[in-house]
């Protein structure tokens, strides 16, 4: 309740004051312009508190593909390329084989996780997509250089609403519901994300179990 009473505060706070007195054409723009960013946010949340809410009820029926993991890297990297350039960052790939899922779940998974990585990475340095089969299946994996997150905070991170450090700059354009949704994403494939942070790289890795055969 306290993530969606803010955004409304400032909503409701920055109007009333605006009509406290006559305000010129460009101070309106202004507050119109700040509402925008602000509803934006509220529908970004209202839509992943829905997304959240559908997963843990089991209502997705999935329909997974056999996915090439260098095709899936690929096109993330491409949409987010704009992005990384902005940040003075750049994007590797190095994926091979395929992976098991639903496309946009996958893409939605993979999309949150970079999205982080572009957030906190120093710039300056190289976010890595990486790809390894395993014997339990296969995982994908999303690093980027910069501080390493306290040991402390690791075990939260995929909470609902949880950050590592409020107080940075960007934190008012997050949700706070991104790796959460990630999480619910690997549930519904049966899989698992983690995260690891060290002075050498901070890592999130989703795992996605092999597809057991059916027997006749």
């Amino acid at each position: 309740a306290h993530e969606f009473r803010t955004p409304v505060t400032n909503l409701l706070g920055q109007s009333q004051v605006m009509l406290a007195r006559p305000r010129s054409a460009h101070e309106y723009e202004q507050l119109v312009s700040s509402n925008v960013e602000e509803l934006e946010r509220l529908s970004r949340m209202i839509d992943s508190m829905l997304f959240l809410a559908r997963a843990q009820q089991e209502e997705m029926i999935l329909v997974k593909q056999a996915l090439p993991v260098q095709d899936e890297f690929l096109r993330l990297a491409d949409f987010f390329e704009g992005l990384a350039e902005e940040r003075e960052l750049a994007l590797a790939c190095h994926g091979s084989g395929t992976v098991t899922a639903e496309p946009q779940l996958l893409r939605r998974a993979l999309g949150n996780l970079l999205s982080n990585a572009i957030r906190h990475a120093a710039p300056g340095s190289t976010i890595l997509l990486r790809s390894h089969a395993t014997n339990e299946g296969v995982e994908l994996s999303v690093s980027n250089l910069g501080p390493a997150i306290p040991a402390r905070h690791l075990p939260h991170l995929f909470e609902r609403f949880y950050r590592a450090d409020p107080a940075r700059s960007d934190s008012a354009a997050s949700t706070g519901l991104g790796l959460a949704i990630v999480t619910a994403i690997m549930q519904l494939h049966g899989g698992s994300a983690t995260v690891t942070s060290d002075a050498a790289a901070t890592t999130f890795t989703l795992m996605f179990p092999l597809q057991q055969r059916r027997s006749d």
